[in-house]
């Protein structure tokens, strides 16, 4: 029997985790050894804590790693060292007990082995679903859904593809809390005899498509989409780079607000700022895929939720799962949001969308709600 065939769950995760984590190893050649064998493997779904607040390091690139603190402050004794994707028991966010006025944000997460920066961690849950056996149908005719991941992170198994950069350079591909995709079939492993869903994106993607266990998909139903305030007139929304704060209106009454990251400098040579101006939404798209090439930042990033395309270079207000950063100007000229901050405005901007397919494309003058950026 070979190596491969003898490799437990246990043993297996350890070593995925070796490889994603980018804890080390002895030498460079064990290092290549690893990776000659560990592209054959399938990653299975972690069995994380169920239905409380955790942590995920959503940070740098694979084998990035950050320190523990015994306080919440950057001098304090480092105890112990956290890695990209890793999963921690979020207590509570606090305030840092010493400023640094090298940093915008001073807030810290507290876990039960010492407290990391909030910038490095997403807030996450897994809340398993129940299954579904048979998809709704669509008044199109069609079976589907849209779903969004509940679990930390999940493994998956292509069924077409990987065509995309994001899933076919990657060690593991991963899908990760709060991605949204669209869910056009269903089955029962052929190994464990889990059900799974087949999930692909329906908007600028290729076709790839994958297979993702159930339980870790929760099913968005049509209710959870309808309009917030439909037809109520002179809606707008003021984004504020300065304050990186996003308020809605209803003519002069404030009616949401949320802190945000727009863009801002990203080295010395480039920079991606938030366009500034008066905008009119042109599009929106319950789930997108967004790309870029070096010159625009260096990007491949499927299952964005909640878009809401202002500008015509592709500037949005969206979904954000990378990073914690609220408060801070880090984009590549988006407006990322939090995932409920950004579904309020995907819901409460006209025009409404319908479920299937989760997109409007607004064509002619003041028929779309107005997006205006300012410094002041």
């Amino acid at each position: 029997m070979s190596d491969k065939k003898e490799i437990s769950r246990r043993e297996f995760l350890r070593l995925s985790a070796l490889a994603l984590g980018g804890m080390a190893l002895s030498g460079k050649s064990g290092s290549k050894r690893l990776m000659d064998w560990l592209p054959t493997l399938q990653e299975e779904t972690p069995e994380f804590l169920a239905n409380r607040l955790l942590g995920r390091i959503c940070v740098g690139e694979p084998g990035a790693h950050f320190d523990l603190k015994s306080e919440p402050y950057w001098d304090a004794p480092n105890v112990g060292n956290v890695w990209r994707d890793d999963v921690v028991i979020w207590n509570r966010e606090v305030i840092a007990s010493q400023l640094n006025p090298n940093h915008i944000n001073q807030r810290w997460v507290e876990t039960p082995d010492g407290y990391i920066y909030a910038e490095y961690v997403q807030k996450v849950r897994y809340d398993p679903q129940e299954p579904l056996m048979k998809l709704p149908e669509t008044p199109e005719g069609e079976r589907g859904m849209w779903v969004e991941i509940v679990t930390p992170y999940t493994g998956m198994t292509f069924e077409r593809g990987p065509s995309q950069y994001w899933a076919r350079e990657a060690i593991r591909p991963r899908l990760y809390y709060s991605q949204i995709f669209w869910a056009f079939d269903v089955r029962q492993h052929p190994d464990t005899g889990k059900p799974q869903y087949c999930l692909m994106q329906l908007h600028g993607a290729y076709e790839d498509s994958y297979w993702v266990d159930a339980e870790v998909c929760r099913w968005i139903t049509p209710e959870e989409v309808e309009p917030i305030h439909p037809g109520v007139p002179d809606k707008h929304i003021v984004v504020n780079i300065n304050y990186q704060t996003m308020i809605c209106y209803e003519g002069d009454k404030e009616v949401y607000f949320s802190k945000v990251t727009t863009g801002g400098y990203s080295n010395l040579e480039e920079r991606w700022l938030t366009p500034l101006g008066i905008h009119t939404i042109w599009e929106k798209r319950l789930s997108t895929h967004m790309s870029a090439g070096p010159a625009f930042g260096n990007y491949d990033i499927p299952g964005i939720g909640w878009t809401t395309l202002f500008d015509i270079n592709g500037a949005a207000i969206h979904s954000t799962f990378w990073h914690n950063f609220f408060g801070k100007p880090m984009s590549h000229g988006c407006v990322n949001a939090r995932p409920e901050d950004a579904m309020w405005v995907w819901r409460w901007t006209e025009p409404a969308v319908p479920y299937y397919p989760g997109k409007v494309t607004i064509q002619g003058l003041n028929k779309s709600t107005q997006v205006e950026v300012v410094e002041a």
